[in-house]
């Protein structure tokens, strides 16, 4: 509606009063949030009154920022109404698998003649696990984001309708969807936030006399810790904050493009005035936003027509196919073939790296729980025509960013290492489990806040501090020592090259400086170290250098790394 000068905008919008956002937490920090309230900075100038926002959420750590967040150019007072909660029980069980095969019959048994949402922390996990548990005979639904909307249907409709059913899902069934009375939420491992698990487990004691629970089945002693960490957090109270940014480029792009749709030609001024005071504008000053937008003009995205603008010839090249499709929409996918069965029903869709592998091999594969083999491919339709087949492989599906813990939950993690607690909610493999490994690492671990291990191999630095932190120090550290080094959630290992533990430390202490990062040359050179991620289908037509910067705020956290150097100081000075 606000991409066309055919459509009537100020009469459909004169006279909105309100605007509902249900599961904020959800939209605050990424793409589609920051689209939403950039489109409601544009629709406000159509609109009588100054429309009241409202944000639901159960679970967020930092409300008054989203307040915030939320707010942009309206002038009404911010307002938390956080009623209190009476105290309810709940019941948790983390449970041990040995192998993938008894994981299974764990699950089978789990969700036998009750309705069960299954939670996986993939699509290509999903159908693994469907395609078995439907093996033995349970009613076996499935639920992720490359099924069709129609497929999906489907499951919540018969789910909704049945008493002895199980829908295995990611993520996708953990917000808003109703599916009736529930029993139990069943996690395969377990996420990676601690928002994600309450969410998960709302989904359960909602009719009387029930209880909201969650039982885990963990494949790994890295999953158990961070299952009991997540769990002990929600104990504490503590949820994750949502990061919002107030500097997005690529959604700046984006809104410039559709005001140009939308009015068939703008200035500079007009696009400012509508949108400036979207909250993920608001740390770009006109300045900087005049120079973008000549930028674009000398790109030939914008056209200037004796001081009106409108799309240039690159934008119409890159984006105009099939009326501008492509500006409808912020988000970004990889090529992806739909699947379609022999009837015309639209089952799903699959990435064309795992179709090419399929017609290599000549196999069929999985989707929406059931198998299925390839009839043919209508390329320029990017579509797969399919029929049913006995078995299959599971497909996979690629991520465009990587999955981090947080530095909460992995400090958590290593807490619950250095400590003695025991946890009633684990079962018995999974108390030996933890003993073991508090056995191999509580001494070391308790010896200070971050401890170093020094050998002729090179060092490791037992940080705990999450995938960013530790990702951050080890880009320092490559640029620093010119070494091969590796960094994951619970560390960063240097191997072995020609610095002596003195040089370590050295760098340690530069880091812990904030003026150290104040060196563009620094930051420029950590940007160039990202990996080539394709975050947004606006991202190759910024400016380099805000390119980059794109990809390295989804790697790299400089004021998390500080904080936790300084607590690292701050541990060092006290012995």
């Amino acid at each position: 509606m606000l991409i066309s000068t055919r459509v009537p905008t100020a009469k459909l919008f004169k006279y909105l009063k309100y605007v509902i956002i249900d599961e904020i937490h959800a939209l605050a920090s990424c793409d589609r949030g920051n689209h939403l309230i950039s489109v409601l900075e544009r629709i406000r100038a159509y609109c009588n009154n100054d429309f009241q926002r409202i944000g639901l959420s159960a679970t967020v750590g930092n409300p008054d920022q989203i307040l915030d967040w939320l707010q942009g150019s309206s002038n009404n007072p911010q307002k938390l109404v956080d009623p209190p909660k009476k105290p309810d029980k709940k019941r948790i069980e983390i449970n041990l698998s040995n192998n993938p095969g008894q994981l299974i019959l764990q699950v089978t048994k789990a969700a036998h003649k009750i309705k069960s949402l299954l939670f996986c922390e993939s699509r290509r996990l999903v159908e693994n696990i469907a395609s078995r548990l439907k093996q033995s005979g349970n009613s076996v639904y499935v639920h992720h984001s490359s099924l069709s909307r129609e497929e999906r249907e489907i499951s919540e409709n018969e789910f909704h309708k049945g008493t002895d059913a199980c829908i295995v899902c990611t993520s996708t069934m953990e917000l808003g969807i109703d599916v009736g009375d529930l029993d139990k939420v069943l996690q395969i491992d377990c996420p990676t936030t601690v928002s994600s698990f309450l969410q998960r487990m709302g989904r359960t004691g909602r009719r009387q006399d029930t209880v909201a629970n969650t039982t885990f089945f963990i494949e790994n002693e890295t999953k158990l810790l961070q299952a009991i960490a997540i769990v002990e957090l929600a104990r504490n109270k503590w949820v994750e904050n949502v990061n919002t940014n107030k500097k997005v480029w690529h959604i700046l792009l984006h809104q410039i493009m559709a005001m140009c749709l939308e009015r068939g030609a703008v200035t500079p001024k007009m696009i400012w005035n509508q949108i400036h005071l979207a909250h993920c504008f608001t740390d770009i000053n006109q300045e900087k936003f005049n120079q973008f937008f000549s930028f674009l003009l000398k790109k030939d995205f914008l056209h200037d027509d004796g001081g009106m603008y409108s799309l240039g010839l690159k934008a119409e090249k890159v984006f105009g196919r099939r009326n501008f499709m492509e500006i409808y929409s912020v988000f970004s996918t990889p090529l992806e073939f739909e699947v379609i069965g022999l009837s015309g029903d639209i089952i799903g869709a699959v990435q064309w790296e795992f179709l090419e592998k399929i017609l290599e091999e000549n196999s069929a594969f999985y989707l929406a729980g059931n198998a299925w083999l390839v009839k043919r491919i209508e390329w320029k339709k990017k579509c797969v025509i399919v029929s049913p087949a006995a078995a299959g492989i599971v497909p996979k599906w690629n991520s465009i960013s990587p999955n981090f813990l947080s530095y909460n939950i992995c400090r958590k993690m290593r807490d619950i290492l250095v400590s003695n607690e025991e946890y009633p909610y684990l079962d018995l493999k999974s108390q030996k489990l933890l003993l073991s490994l508090r056995e191999d690492q509580q001494e070391l671990l308790s010896s200070r806040f971050a401890p170093i291990e020094h050998d002729n191999k090179g060092f490791i630095w037992w940080t705990w501090a999450g995938g960013s932190i530790n990702y951050t120090i080890c880009a320092i550290f490559k640029i620093e020592l010119k070494a091969e080094v590796q960094a994951n959630n619970k560390f960063v290992r240097v191997n072995n090259d020609n610095s002596t533990f003195k040089d370590y430390l050295n760098i340690i202490k530069k880091m812990s400086s904030p003026q150290y990062w104040d060196d563009p040359d620094l930051l420029y050179e950590l940007y160039t170290m990202v990996p080539n991620y394709h975050l947004s289908k606006f991202q190759p037509y910024l400016p380099e250098r805000l390119a980059l910067k794109l990809i390295a705020e989804t790697i790299y956290d400089i004021e998390g790394t500080l904080m936790f150097l300084n607590k690292e100081k701050n541990d060092e000075s006290t012995r």
